[in-house]
C-alpha cells in the first residue's frame, strides 16, 4: 500500500500579485514576488529560498534547485520528497523511476523512503 501523501493535481495553488505570494489563499511570509518561480508538485523558488505547499525549505539551494516528479526534488547537496530531505540520498545520481520509485547509485526509494 501507497504511504498518504497529498497529490497535486495540474492547477497550481501558488498566485503572485500585488507585489506579494499567496499559496491556497495564504500569504508566502518573505517570498520575493519580482524573483518567485513556481515549478510542480507543489515546489516553487525566489531568488534566496525554495518552497513547497507555501512553506520554504531550510537549507534547500534556490540556485541549482530542480523540481522533478511525483514528489522528488533535489539541489547540489540533498534530495527531497514532498519538501523533506531523504536523509542519505545522493542528488548526483539521483533519478525518478516510475511509480512513486526513484534510486540512486546506493539505494532504492518508494515515496520517498528507502526500502
Amino acid at each position: 500500500m501507497r504511504p498518504e501523501r497529498r497529490i497535486h493535481n495540474h492547477r497550481p495553488l501558488y498566485s503572485v500579485t500585488g507585489g506579494r505570494v499567496f499559496y491556497d489563499g495564504h500569504e508566502v511570509k518573505d517570498a520575493s514576488a519580482a524573483s518567485f518561480v513556481i515549478l510542480h508538485d507543489g515546489y516553487a523558488r525566489d531568488t534566496w529560498n525554495v518552497y513547497f505547499d507555501g512553506v520554504k525549505i531550510d537549507g534547500a539551494s534556490s540556485g541549482t534547485f530542480k523540481a522533478m516528479r511525483d514528489g522528488y526534488a533535489r539541489d547540489t547537496w540533498n534530495v527531497y520528497f514532498d519538501g523533506e530531505k531523504i536523509d542519505g540520498a545522493s542528488p548526483g545520481s539521483f533519478k525518478v523511476m516510475h511509480d512513486g520509485y526513484a534510486k540512486d547509485t546506493w539505494n532504492t526509494y518508494y515515496w520517498g523512503r528507502k526500502i
